[in-house]
């Protein structure tokens, strides 16, 4: 079966295609995973430390660069990062003026 002729040379296929669709999920599991843990930790800054939450999202804000720091993340994550701060601290204001 396999003992015949084959017109097959290795590494002669393009893999362009492949590489970039690599590239583009490692890409996306890098950002998701970074944004997810700082969508546990603030949370658990909150409720199970007990801090209040400005503090509890300075500290995320921070964490956050520090995470984009070291994962070499782009400058599109820490426009991203700013704006969910900002977000998170108007709805948290709003929340805070209605308890």
């Amino acid at each position: 079966m396999a003992g015949g002729h084959s017109d097959y040379t290795r590494g002669a296929m393009e893999i362009d295609a492949q590489s970039g669709a690599f590239s583009g999920f490692m890409s996306g599991t890098k950002y998701g995973g970074a944004l997810i843990a700082l969508v546990v930790l603030m949370p658990t800054l909150v409720f199970a430390v007990g801090m209040h939450w400005f503090p509890a999202l300075i500290a995320t804000f921070i964490f956050g660069v520090v995470l984009g720091l070291a994962l070499k993340l782009k400058g599109g994550w820490y426009v991203s990062l700013v704006g969910l701060s900002i977000l998170t601290a108007f709805a948290s204001f709003l929340l805070s003026l209605l308890a």
